[in-house]
């Protein structure tokens, strides 16, 4: 039976600290809002790469109906499991869902990175996140009038791999606020080979970074791959880069 690959301290030291961060800035990904939404969607499943190496899984699992949407997504490490396997993460959200697009009422979450315990819980009113659980505190303060609009981590993440139309593709800019740090994410240019899109776009971090943060990388590159499907665009790829390295997703199911 094949051995796992052997990495070097130095770079188990950059996975331990690589990882979590890069998975929050997956799952930050917003996404293009769409007219119609399905009464229910089938669970996703993720393979997640850092350095060229599958280090982990994350399964999606989101329900619209009536008006209202619920979804929960998880990851959990596969392969190198001496190194990585306690770095896991869960997420949820519930709200409405229209015309006008998603509307969160409560986030979850929750981060176990192996040495340090994360849990954070949102609720909405009137279009603004407020943080009623949660220890950790941003960097730096974020202004109440910044969070306005600003949407879950959970509810952009299923907005950004739910099926897409011709009309929303590559056609968005949010706000996003996770209990701690509130970031700009947007996707409008797009390159199209055969079937397959990949709309390209920005991370901007606005508010909650240390000047440290913001000085070593404020803005971050990032990419979705949709491939036609029937009438619709399916997402099978995802590519961002953060302070610690790049990271890419790729669908599985």
């Amino acid at each position: 039976m094949p051995r796992p690959p052997r990495l070097c301290p130095a770079r188990v030291w950059r996975l331990r600290r690589f990882l979590p961060r890069t998975l929050r800035c997956a799952a930050a990904l917003t996404g293009i809002l769409t007219g119609a939404t399905p009464a229910l969607a089938e669970p996703q499943a993720w393979s997640v790469y850092a350095f060229g190496l599958p280090v982990g899984e994350l399964r999606l699992a989101v329900s619209e109906a009536a008006g209202r949407y619920t979804g929960t997504g998880a990851f959990q490490t596969t392969g190198l499991a001496g190194v990585l396997k306690r770095i896991r993460f869960t997420v949820s959200a519930r709200g409405r869902v229209g015309e006008d697009g998603y509307a969160p009422s409560v986030y979850e979450g929750f981060i176990d990175t192996g040495r340090r315990l994360s849990e954070t819980r949102l609720e909405f009113a009137a279009g603004l996140p407020v943080k009623t659980a949660g220890a950790q505190a941003p960097a730096t303060p974020i202004a109440v009038s910044d969070m306005r609009g600003a949407q879950d981590p959970m509810t952009v993440m299923w907005q950004v791999l739910r099926d897409q139309s011709d009309q929303t593709l590559c056609r968005f800019s949010q706000n996003q606020f996770d209990g701690t740090r509130l970031v700009r994410i947007s996707l409008t240019t797009r390159e199209q080979t055969g079937d397959s899109v990949t709309c390209s776009g920005t991370y901007d971090r606005i508010g909650g970074y240390s000047p440290e943060e913001l000085a070593e990388m404020a803005i971050s590159p990032l990419s979705v791959t949709y491939t036609r499907t029937g009438d619709a665009w399916r997402a099978t790829g995802i590519r961002v880069r953060t302070r610690h390295g790049a990271a890419r997703l790729r669908r599985q199911d």
